[in-house]
């Protein structure tokens, strides 16, 4: 008598394997396109001109103009980010309580995760260490007694964050961002949604047109941000 074989259905393993790949294949695939699309603008006046534009459409939100507390970032011109310090220094003239990421912890442990500490002068921003692993001006953790460690968003008595400006590798016109593959603002995002004082932040991502495109592929931790400014658009998502 011969024997029956049967057809077994993918296992739910192998299927979430096979759509994580997909999603990190797509992921790689928009980064490196991104990459090459920014290399347009190494022109330093073009790339300076542009990031201007950008960040006089970022003060002209009502979202920068509404929030008393906003983190920013420090941009990486070595990844082509659209230029911050006015965006910061600006800020603080407002007399806004203004925080920017600090990674800390181990990369190789596992252990790194980014904070978002108050700065009060732009002095306060350390140069970029070289021999460090992410390479980004950040801020001192300390104050300038070298003691008193800096005021951190999620300590207890931090204010309500009302705005976090977000860098990234790509967006989409719905608020879908591509990060760099650390997961830093997903994780930190995450913990401030779930914060138990405070509403979460309203969310914008800054960037320039070459990196929107039409869709972001997104997993289930990625966050999605509430607006998108760059240098000649303003998207609202929601």
């Amino acid at each position: 008598m011969a024997s029956s074989s049967k057809a077994h259905a993918p296992s739910s393993s192998s299927s979430s394997s096979s759509s994580s790949s997909k999603l990190s294949a797509e992921k790689s695939l928009i980064r490196k396109n991104i990459k090459k699309a920014l290399k347009t603008l190494d022109h330093d006046d073009a790339f300076t001109k542009l990031g201007a534009n950008a960040s006089f459409r970022l003060a002209q939100t009502q979202a920068f103009q509404s929030a008393t507390t906003i983190a920013l970032y420090v941009a990486s011109e070595r990844l082509r980010e659209v230029p911050t310090r006015d965006a910061i220094a600006n800020a603080l003239a407002l007399g806004k309580r203004v925080y920017l990421p600090r990674v800390v912890g181990d990369f190789a442990a596992g252990t790194a995760t980014m904070r978002m500490l108050e700065v009060t002068r732009m002095d306060e921003i350390e140069a970029a260490d070289e021999t460090s692993t992410m390479k980004l001006e950040e801020p001192s953790t300390t104050l300038s007694d070298g003691i008193t460690p800096r005021p951190d968003v999620e300590d207890e008595d931090a204010p309500p964050l009302h705005l976090v400006v977000c860098p990234g590798v790509a967006f989409d016109r719905s608020g879908g961002r591509l990060g760099r593959g650390g997961g830093f603002y997903d994780a930190f995002l995450c913990r401030m949604a779930k914060h138990a004082k405070h509403a979460p932040p309203r969310t914008l991502g800054l960037c320039f047109d070459v990196q929107v495109v039409d869709e972001v592929p997104r997993g289930e931790h990625d966050i999605v941000v509430n607006e998108v400014v760059t240098e000649s658009t303003h998207y609202l998502s929601t």
